[in-house]
């Protein structure tokens, strides 16, 4: 049921609608610990581990942990993505279709050094994947 990649981005830290001062953590809409550890092939006691860490209180009624402080919540999303292998994560960047057209070209010729392209097309490339 794991997803291909872990993107950081997909984390949310939401604001309860139903505990004052309260906050929680989405991954993909989902917010349970069973459920985010399944999407993201962690291991469920690791992501307790690390929701406990930074002072998460269970709720029963809502199968749900909450947080006191938005902080808490995202220092508790940084722990559990350090423990994700660098295999595991993943980064959403826009290509152009010139920009893909030289990675395509690149992969084809590899080891021809034989590429016209323009070298804005490829510093471009470049600024992408080193931001």
């Amino acid at each position: 049921m794991g997803i291909e990649y872990v993107n950081e981005s997909n984390f949310i830290v939401r604001k309860s609608g139903r505990e004052n001062n309260s906050y929680y953590i989405d991954y993909l809409g989902v917010y349970k610990i069973i459920d985010i550890s399944k999407l993201v092939r962690l291991e469920a006691s690791i992501i307790k581990e690390k929701y406990l860490k930074y002072d998460a209180v269970y709720f029963d009624e809502l199968d749900v942990y909450y947080f006191n402080d938005i902080e808490k919540a995202k220092s508790a999303i940084n722990d559990i993505l350090k423990n994700l292998k660098s295999s595991q994560k993943g980064r959403i960047i826009q290509l152009t279709e010139a920009e893909i057209e030289y990675i395509r070209q690149a992969l084809i010729n590899e080891g021809v050094n034989n590429i016209r392209v323009s070298s804005k097309v490829k510093d471009n490339i470049f600024k992408k994947l080193n931001s």
